[in-house]
């Protein structure tokens, strides 16, 4: 494309947008209104929503459902060509949100606008970018004949869950697949590309006693007391990596404890839950075989026993960063916003792990302050929403066109 076509698509989108404002804030809106907390989820009533926009605009859609009610929705804009290397972009935004909360200053599944920010549950995590997609959607409809490649527009089922019923089923069971994809659920204003990972590794510790009467503790073994001698020496932990050009150190965090009934009573169970967050090149075996030595060591030294249970594991993962999303978010971020979003590491888990663990060049990029994602009084910018279309719009139309 020369630079005087290049031109001016970037001033037809912009204006196309900014047009579509309104749609986009109203879909949001929409969006949020309908609750699909996750437990339990119920997200077949915001892929409805979903479901009547493609079909207002005559986009062909599927529907997948491991569990009737956690829906899947797909549209798809544009059809492979014939020629050797047509590519496939896919873009999934969650439809499920966390739990509210307390704290709300309105009700946080009635919408509402104030200071250009759009506020409630889901605004910035992750409704506000399925409006804006929409609204890609419809600009890439109506350019359809443009396109050589397919553009694939997911809204996923149970991604703050583990996405065991969303994008993990839809890649396992159901067979979809693409070239690339982007994941806007990464926040930081669009100034960040989410090119690699950590490995975010769970693990829940069960520290078995003997319970006794309180008045006289030496006739039993405080199962408590024996978690908080272990729990010291696990937290001086030492990794094989501790340093990463992209990301910050590992962390480890004691997440939940949970034991005993009374006061008067010796605890004979206690449970422990830790999150732990590794970098590349480091790897979940070393990490747990570290951790069962010092469970050992303790048992030994005090007579005490342990269990240990692998809650989950996600590997890290990593892109190249000179791969040809990076490429093309630069440089039309660059167009929009005048400035060059960088690629990061992130300590977080999104999909793309599930994406580039199936051959997906996959990277995160999207609008929203990092803070929002789970707070009370979530929002988002409206502008960055607007914004946020353009960019993906014409980083849609450079790839498949």
């Amino acid at each position: 494309m020369n630079n005087s076509s290049s031109n001016n698509l970037i001033d037809h989108v912009k204006k196309y947008m900014q047009n579509r404002e309104k749609e986009i804030v109203d879909l949001a809106c929409k969006l949020i209104t309908i609750k699909t907390e996750n437990p339990p989820g119920n997200e077949i009533l915001a892929a409805h929503v979903v479901g009547d926009f493609f079909k207002s605009l005559q986009i062909p859609y599927t529907i997948h459902e491991k569990i009737p009610g956690r829906t899947n929705i797909i549209g798809y804009i544009g059809g492979r060509d014939k020629r050797p290397f047509s590519p496939t972009l896919l873009v999934a935004c969650h439809l499920d949100v966390v739990p509210a909360g307390d704290d709300w200053k309105r009700n946080p599944f009635e919408a509402w606008i104030e200071n250009g920010r759009i506020y409630g549950r889901g605004a910035s995590d992750n409704k506000g970018q399925m409006a804006s997609m929409m609204a890609v959607a419809r600009f890439l409809k109506e350019h359809e004949s443009r396109l050589k490649g397919q553009f694939l527009l997911t809204g996923v089922a149970d991604e703050e869950r583990g996405s065991t019923l969303g994008l993990e089923y839809l890649l396992n069971e159901c067979g979809i697949k693409a070239d690339y994809a982007i994941i806007p659920d990464v926040a930081h204003n669009m100034q960040l590309i989410d090119v690699t990972e950590k490995g975010a590794l769970f693990l829940e510790i069960t520290s078995h006693g003997k319970q006794a009467h309180g008045s006289r503790p030496e006739m039993g073994i405080n199962a408590i007391w024996n978690m908080m001698t272990l729990l010291e020496r696990i937290k001086q932990l030492k990794f094989k990596q501790t340093s990463h050009p992209l990301h910050s150190p590992p962390t480890l965090n004691l997440g939940s404890i949970h034991s005993g009934t009374s006061p008067n009573i010796v605890p004979a169970l206690c449970r422990a839950q830790l999150d732990i967050r590794y970098l590349p090149d480091d790897s979940a075996d070393t990490i747990i075989g570290n951790i069962q030595n010092i469970i050992k060591e303790a048992e030994t030294q005090y007579s005490a026993k342990f269990d240990l249970r692998i809650i989950s594991n996600q590997p890290p993962t990593a892109v190249p960063i000179d791969n040809p999303l990076v490429e093309l978010i630069s440089k039309h971020t660059l167009a929009v916003l005048g400035t060059k979003p960088q690629p990061k590491g992130m300590s977080g888990a999104t999909v793309t792990k599930q994406l580039i663990q199936k051959g997906i060049v996959a990277v995160g990029f999207g609008p929203g302050d990092e803070t929002e994602a789970h707070a009370t009084n979530e929002s988002i910018s409206i502008k960055e929403l607007v914004d946020f279309a353009q960019i993906m719009a014409l980083i849609a139309m450079d790839i498949l066109s």
